[in-house]
């Protein structure tokens, strides 16, 4: 019999000093900052700053001489393709440097702040959740006026610079709520809102992970497998019928991936398939380990003027998403090859929940954000980035210690406390 629960596990009652809530709502705001890219330029050294800050400020909390063991492999790791694209001539230090530490420091930060809180995955994404609620509805006044300025219908973004990095930002929230309306009628305003948001957002890319979220979502019980394909269809065909934008982009890709020609595509369509292009050329090079860390802008360089069609782009957006790969997936494979590429599924697989209850609905609602930055955000450390990625795979350990803590007991128990999100 399925127990019905709305959080994972009951949070330890705990005190905090004021050095600790500044470290961790700071942190949480700084998860936000992302939607600073258009008012902030520099938005990413907003954060920096933030971490810079509060790593001399966690020693008085955390003991900083231990850290996991994986965490230096993973850096070393890290530093060897780098390393390797320089010696090759197909990446550069500076590139490298860029990469290497802003990932580096990412790991580390997440991974003492996580300490620092216990590893309460559930007080951390309960606390994002309600941020990201907010967001979404400053995102509307915002929306409201774009329209009223530029007197047509304006696609609503938020405080984010594009459609896509807003839904990234909310959909864990999204399928969250979503989840926890399904299985206690609970949340049902704040689902309305995200669902209005990601509608009125028009992205593509945005309505391609609700229909995946939808999947998950249908998929906790056998009785509703029947119905993944009806509901996916029909939300894929309405999307289709009643968004120019995503008719638009979903002819343009199909039409330039059977002709294998950019001329006739819209530019989100022409940086998918360029960088496309020019990573299957790395692969040719360089399955195996790509050509570095930080070395597709390089590739880009190489080997963009041999994408069929791109004469019409040359002008002004032959680099559009050079640096990024405009996808998470094309960028490893591009500089870290299948190898890289084969650690991001692992990881994917390894550290997923399955089946049902809160654990499981939580890694799907994160699973539903890694597959739209897997298909269309190539960005390596994004100030959400690690914060996900840390609950994705403490969120599975914990899941785990339940699991065997469930098998040792005569007469096991599982005490939820009610959510207070």
């Amino acid at each position: 019999m399925e127990q019905t629960v709305n959080r994972p596990v009951a949070p330890p009652d705990r005190s905090y000093t004021s050095v600790h809530n500044y470290i961790y709502w700071s942190t949480l705001i700084g998860v936000f900052s992302g939607m600073l890219r258009v008012q902030i330029p520099f938005y990413l050294l907003l954060f920096y700053l933030i971490m810079l800050i509060n790593f001399l400020l966690m020693p008085l909390i955390v003991n900083f001489a231990r850290i996991a063991a994986w965490i230096p492999c993973f850096i070393l790791y890290l530093a060897a393709s780098g390393g390797i694209g320089i010696v090759f001539g197909t990446d550069t230090i500076a590139q490298v440097a860029k990469e290497f530490l802003g990932i580096s420091v990412s790991v580390v930060y997440f991974y003492y702040f996580f300490k620092m809180i216990e590893d309460d995955v559930e007080r951390a994404f309960s606390t994002y959740a309600r941020i990201a609620f907010w967001f979404t509805i400053v995102a509307f006044p915002i929306w409201a006026g774009s329209c009223i300025y530029f007197h047509r219908f304006e696609r609503l973004r938020g405080l984010t610079e594009e459609p896509t990095a807003f839904c990234i930002l909310v959909l864990p929230a999204y399928y969250w709520y979503s989840y926890q309306y399904f299985t206690s009628r609970r949340f049902g305003t704040r689902v309305a809102v995200f669902t209005l948001a990601i509608i009125l957002s028009e992205s593509s890319n945005g309505y391609l992970a609700v229909a995946f979220g939808a999947v998950l979502l249908l998929s906790r019980r056998m009785k509703h497998l029947v119905f993944v394909p009806v509901v996916v269809g029909g939300l894929l065909g309405l999307a289709y019928s009643a968004s120019a934008d995503f008719r638009l982009r979903a002819d343009d890709t199909l039409l330039a991936l059977f002709t294998q020609d950019v001329s006739q595509s819209n530019y989100s369509t022409y940086a998918l398939m360029s960088n496309l292009f020019v990573t299957q050329q790395v692969l040719k090079e360089s399955p195996v380990i790509g050509n570095g860390l930080g070395s597709h802008v390089f590739s880009h360089q190489r080997f963009i003027g041999d994408v069929p069609g791109v004469e019409r782009f040359l002008t002004d957006s032959a680099d559009l998403n050079a640096t990024e790969a405009a996808s998470l997936a094309l960028r490893t494979l591009s500089e870290l090859g299948i190898l890289g590429f084969s650690g991001v599924l692992i990881f994917l697989f390894y550290f997923y929940v399955g089946g049902n209850g809160p654990r499981a609905a939580l890694s799907n609602a994160l699973l539903v954000c890694f597959s739209l930055k897997v298909l269309r955000d190539g960005n390596y450390f994004g100030p959400e980035q690690f914060f996900f990625i840390f609950i994705y795979m403490l969120n599975h350990r914990q899941h785990k210690l339940e699991v065997r803590s469930i098998a040792l007991s005569p007469s096991p128990r599982l005490s939820i406390a009610p959510s207070r999100t």
